[in-house]
């Protein structure tokens, strides 16, 4: 209840705020297990994949947000659980594999953190393809690009749903080959959003 609240009122906001455009909607799976891999460039976009995804998305969140009751309250009520950034952490892996065995959606950050460099991409970290292969999800690639600025313009591209390549028969070397995959497919996606026109 409070998550189908809470994204209305934030799509209402965002709508005011900003002048966001979407491509391939029509390509989001409508049921079975989705993990939506984004680039990251702002504390928005959590937001704005909520708003454009029609299932709910479950998303990890630094573990400092997790730090006061109110707060953790309300992130978890909005189907988000925390994550240790400074080191693997065992835990938000193990809820992100039952969010997906559950044949649910759980939204990744490849890169991580946010970019402050608005014309290029971070590096992808495994998290998102671990996730996938272990529970046999497909990825959905969405590149965003633009500014958040009042009435700036952000513009949203999501690819084709995709499996991650496994079968070298080293875990460790699928995740590598699979987060190289995610990330170029966010990468191509990014390239089609016109940097003039999004800026």
């Amino acid at each position: 209840m409070l998550y189908k609240l809470g994204r209305w009122i934030v799509y209402i906001a965002m709508k005011l705020l900003f002048d966001i455009s979407v491509e391939g909607l029509d390509k989001i799976p409508s049921d079975g297990p989705l993990v939506v891999c984004a680039n990251h460039i702002s504390w928005w976009d959590p937001l704005l994949l909520a708003c454009i995804m029609p299932r709910p998305v479950h998303f990890m969140a630094k573990k400092e947000l997790f730090s006061n009751g109110i707060m953790a309250f309300v992130l978890t009520k909005l189907h988000a659980f925390p994550v240790n950034r400074e080191k693997a952490d065992v835990g938000a892996i193990r809820k992100g594999l039952a969010v997906l065995n559950d044949g649910n959606v759980i939204g990744v950050f490849p890169e991580g953190t946010r970019q402050k460099t608005p014309d290029k991409l971070g590096p992808g970290h495994g998290g998102a393809a671990l996730l996938a292969i272990k529970t046999g999800a497909c990825v959905l690639p969405v590149a965003i690009r633009g500014r958040y600025g009042f009435r700036g313009t952000v513009k949203v591209a999501c690819g084709n749903p995709m499996s991650i390549a496994q079968g070298t028969g080293r875990l460790s070397t699928d995740i590598q080959a699979g987060s190289l995959q995610v990330m170029g497919a966010i990468k191509d996606l990014w390239e089609t959003l016109n940097p003039n026109e999004a800026a």
